[in-house]
């Protein structure tokens, strides 16, 4: 992945707009298009989770201790992933990363439908 990308990430992680669904959604477009401009799909595979986030804001306003739940997964793993880029660590590592946001991610959703 770029290291432009990262800079994107971190803005969006310092902007805390995961709650903001046209941020999220530009995000998740953005990650989509550099994946088809470049032909990497690391940043698809990282549009992933974020569009299952949006898929479950569209269901409606999350309790408080969701939300503060799925913050606590999204922000470090969104840093872990942009840190690797950074660092120039091998698409691997990076791969490995992203799966385990989306893991964690998917992990807190089954918990929530349980509830």
């Amino acid at each position: 992945m770029r290291l432009e990308l990262a800079d994107e990430l971190e803005e969006f992680i310092r902007a805390g707009s995961i709650w903001h669904v046209d941020e999220l959604s530009g995000l998740i477009a953005h990650l989509e298009a550099e994946s088809d401009t470049t032909q990497d799909p690391l940043p698809r595979m990282l549009s992933r989770p974020l569009s299952s986030l949006l898929w479950r804001m569209k269901m409606g306003e999350p309790e408080k201790r969701f939300a503060d739940d799925v913050e606590g997964i999204v922000y470090p793993r969104l840093w872990k992933v942009l840190e690797a880029i950074r660092d120039g660590m091998p698409d691997g590592e990076l791969r490995t990363r992203i799966e385990v946001l989306n893991r964690r991610l998917a992990r807190r959703f089954a918990d929530e439908e349980r509830s």
